[in-house]
């Protein structure tokens, strides 16, 4: 029984501790008269080798509506998806996953 316990604590533990995939989330936007979802348009990553890391998410939306979003997840972040080049990414169809990044723990 001992064994087992051990044995889930070193996996938990283990999984705890690998990097894993995060995109920037959808963004919706209300007003007095409309709702609307935003269209992702681009990422940065400001510090992305510190623990103060910042992934900023960029929206664009209908006329001159647009928004931006931070993430700081306290650990160093590298993009991962297709269309990083360096700490910069953009997407002209709005897919957030082109520009995914990964936590580097």
């Amino acid at each position: 029984m001992k064994l087992k316990m051990m044995s889930g604590a070193l996996i938990f533990l283990a999984m705890m501790s690998s990097a894993y995939a995060v995109t920037c989330a959808t963004l919706s936007v209300t007003g007095s008269s409309s709702a609307e979802d935003l269209t992702f348009t681009s990422a940065r990553i400001k510090d992305g080798s510190s623990d103060s890391s910042l992934v900023i998410c960029r929206y664009e939306g209908k006329g001159d509506v647009g928004a931006s979003s931070g993430l700081r997840l306290e650990t160093p972040v590298k993009g991962t998806g297709s269309n990083w080049k360096g700490d910069d990414c953009k997407v002209t169809d709005g897919d957030a996953s082109k520009c995914a990044f990964n936590s580097q723990d």
